[in-house]
């Protein structure tokens, strides 16, 4: 444990002089046990396991370094010489279990990482005390293998897996036979990755949570009679869960994931993630339960089924607490593990008690990777503090979730330092504040302040959507069609309370959410209305609280120059200034549907110019900064490509995710829209444009604009865009502070 702390130590903070390595025992009731201790330039760091003692220096330098290692400042530089001296302090929790990731977030997120970039990621985790992270890298090998070995030729294998971003979708039954081919050395290149990272999690005393086979399979090796699975427009068979042939492929595929990647007896497996099953008979949902069990159990007697509690809540109408019980009925107690996964929001353990199962407590927070400044950095504490005072039973830890990472960073910091503990909000803040920019100076501070009052304050577990990416689809308000999917609510959703008496009333909180009974997946996605559909007459965060936004931006930029670490706080200028001209753009939109509604089409072209003009801006103000730009994800997908054609690929696929996402019919549309330097002013910007010049035509003539004819040059837009090739840098341009400021010198602010 000694030399792997200190090589992490090296990693983040350049050396690990003076840093010593304790192992202490844990607490008589099994209790993770941390500490740390600072004499004489001596830093010695306790733990009853390496990830406890990781977590001991994550919290020794925020206490007494003033320092943060986050996404943002994954290396501190400059590191804090000599260590700075601390008591010896001694940390805990009650939380034996730190979960950490979804299975989406290996296509938002992760899809393209090598190594670099993974090993920072393991990291953070130990870092933030993780102990059960989900790692799915690596896992088309062994589906691949698994059909070979039942008969299938491999330019079908191929062709079934797909692409690699959207290849998480595919493991969990949702999708198949999209984009791809991968490269032709990208399974072999990602096993090599893929034993690196759980040889360095394991090293550290993590326990990785693997894939498990979930009965998905292509037509040649399904029977016609066990059904299949419909979401957004794909249809995916599903064994029987009493064929002879699921349980040969659920033995196998266990046997060639352990050839190749070992075992940590955890597995994670949703075989209905966000599909109705083909029946609702609880002796047919029984046998699921029990056929996953066995043949995990059969191969493998250690093994714990990790499951998440997602399709309880997004097909909650169909997945009655009957049904649930059912499900997991023949599942012993002490081999499944419940994730209650969009805790912070729609909170299972209040409504149906977790079933009496153990479960872990878990923060989606994200969606799709969206921009979004957003979260109840209040409601989370208290929901934290609640589990730890309560300790509901069955609870066994907490974890997070996000569809995507490296994004609102301060959520994240607060969630995993309230493992150790449960501070006040303000006085956590204010510490926040100085240590991610490495400053005493009070205007970081005040900036925080006001933060936590808008985007991150009471009610926020919502994003509020960014009209940028919005899809003019109509003659009306693009708004009201504005589609999030996956973020549907059901309709007895409660508001959060800090108590455990559930609120059967619709959530109706100051997102102005309208909360819908939950609709099933596979109906026509042009009729669902989303729960997120926020309009800004009716919120005023929209507009309302921008002012204050950019006063807060303001205040950082004040102190650009003289802070000690400045990449954290130049991106959060870009970002809150980003946030300031995406939401003020609703009043451009409103200009030219009211100037169109008045046949005016000389208006409806002054405001979408107005429009073009913060569009572009936000544009440059993106490319400033080289995570948001989609250069920078472009190339990441093509390093992989063993040759132009293959590269060539793997940027189709890289495009497709973060615009259309997949076919034109699945109704998933800038799900993963991002902010980015060339998504905006190449996608984005164009649609607006075509939507804005055709009701400027439909104006001038005093006819009906024709519906039809707008979205077919939307379409025909955005697969230009998705399916052409290069003109993107990685590389930023421009200076974020000088542009950030004359944007809101511009719009006066």
């Amino acid at each position: 444990m000694q030399d792997l702390l200190r090589d992490l130590v090296v990693r983040v903070a350049g050396s690990a002089d003076g840093v010593r390595v304790e192992r202490v025992p844990a607490a008589a009731d099994g209790t993770t046990v941390a500490g740390y201790e600072c004499r004489d330039g001596v830093l010695t760091l306790r733990g009853s396991d390496p990830v406890a003692a990781a977590s001991a220096f994550g919290q020794y330098l925020k206490a007494y370094a003033g320092r943060q290692v986050t996404w943002d400042s994954p290396r501190l530089d400059p590191p804090p010489t000599p260590w700075p001296a601390a008591p010896s302090t001694r940390l805990s929790t009650p939380f034996p279990i730190r979960y950490h990731l979804n299975a989406v977030t290996y296509g938002y997120s992760t899809a393209f990482w090598d190594w670099d970039r993974w090993e920072r990621e393991i990291d953070w985790m130990a870092l933030h005390g993780v102990t059960h992270p989900l790692m799915q890298v690596g896992h088309e090998a062994v589906l691949a293998e698994l059909y070979r070995r039942a008969g299938l030729d491999p330019a079908r294998i191929e062709a079934w897996i797909g692409s690699a971003a959207h290849f998480p979708w595919t493991w969990m039954g949702n999708t198949n036979s999209f984009g791809g081919p991968l490269p032709a050395t990208w399974i072999d290149r990602h096993v090599e990755l893929a034993r690196r990272i759980l040889d360095r999690e394991r090293a550290l005393g993590m326990t990785p949570v693997l894939p498990m086979f979930g009965g998905h399979v292509p037509p040649e090796l399904a029977d016609a009679s066990a059904g299949e699975l419909e979401w957004q427009g794909w249809r995916t068979p599903i064994l029987g869960p009493d064929s002879s042939l699921f349980e040969r492929l659920a033995a196998e595929f266990l046997g060639i994931q352990r050839e190749l990647f070992g075992t940590d007896h955890h597995y994670a497996v949703d075989p209905f993630v966000e599909s109705v099953p083909p029946s609702g008979e609880l002796g047919y949902l029984a046998s699921v339960g029990r056929a996953v069990h066995r043949t995990m159990a059969e191969r493998d007697p250690e093994a714990v089924w990790v499951l998440a509690g997602w399709p309880f809540h997004y097909q909650r109408e169909f997945w009655t607490p009957d049904r649930v019980r059912a499900f997991l009925s023949e599942v012993p107690a002490e081999r499944l593990l419940l994730l209650d996964l969009w805790g912070e929001y729609a909170p299972m353990w209040r409504r149906d008690g977790m079933f009496g199962r153990r479960w872990v407590w878990c923060a989606i927070h994200n969606f799709g990777g969206r921009f979004a400044l957003f979260g109840d950095l209040r409601g989370l504490t208290r929901d934290v503090d609640e589990l730890r005072q309560l300790r509901p039973s069955g609870l066994v830890g907490i974890g997070l979730a996000p569809e995507a990472i490296e994004n609102n960073t301060v959520f994240y910091e607060l969630a995993t330092d309230l493992v150790w503990g449960v501070p006040p909000v303000s006085g956590w803040l204010d510490s926040f504040a100085r240590q991610r920019y490495a400053t005493a100076d009070d205007d970081v501070v005040r900036a925080w302040r006001i933060l936590a009052d808008t985007l991150y304050g009471p009610g926020r577990t919502r994003s509020i959507p960014s009209p940028v990416i919005a899809r003019p689809w109509s003659a009306g308000t693009p708004f009201a069609a504005q589609r999030l999917a996956g973020e549907f609510v059901p309709q007895d959703a409660a508001p959060r309370q800090p108590s455990t008496n559930i609120d059967t009333e619709p959530r109706q909180d100051s997102a102005n959410i309208d909360a819908e009974p939950l609709r099933p997946a596979n109906i026509d996605a042009e009729a669902l209305r989303p729960s997120a559909n926020i309009d800004a007459e009716n919120d005023p965060m929209v507009l309302g609280a921008l002012p204050r936004i950019a006063r807060a931006a303001r205040l950082l930029l004040r102190r650009a120059t003289e802070v000690t670490v400045r990449d954290p706080l130049e991106r959060d200028v870009a970002e809150l200034v980003g946030h300031v001209l995406a939401q003020g753009a609703r009043v451009h939109i409103r200009g030219i549907v009211a100037a169109f509604a008045e046949r005016d089409p000389a208006t409806v072209l002054a405001h979408l110019a107005r429009f073009r003009n913060d569009l572009l801006d936000l544009d440059e103000l993106a490319g400033t900064r080289v995570e948001s730009r989609v250069g920078h994800w472009i190339a990441a997908a093509r390093a992989w490509g063993g040759s132009p054609a293959e590269a060539d690929v793997m940027e189709r696929d890289a495009r497709s995710l973060v615009s259309v996402w997949g076919h034109q019919s699945s109704g998933l549309h800038d799900y993963s829209g991002r902010h980015w330097s060339g998504l905006v002013r190449d996608y984005y910007l164009p649609r607006w444009e075509l939507w804005g010049t055709w009701l400027a035509e439909a104006a001038r003539t005093g006819r009906e604009p024709d519906v039809g004819v707008l979205r077919a040059r939307i379409v025909a837009h955005e697969e230009s865009w998705r399916n052409s090739l290069g003109g993107y840098s990685a590389e930023p341009a421009g200076n974020t502070r000088d542009v950030a400021a004359r944007i809101l010198d511009r719009l006066g602010h």
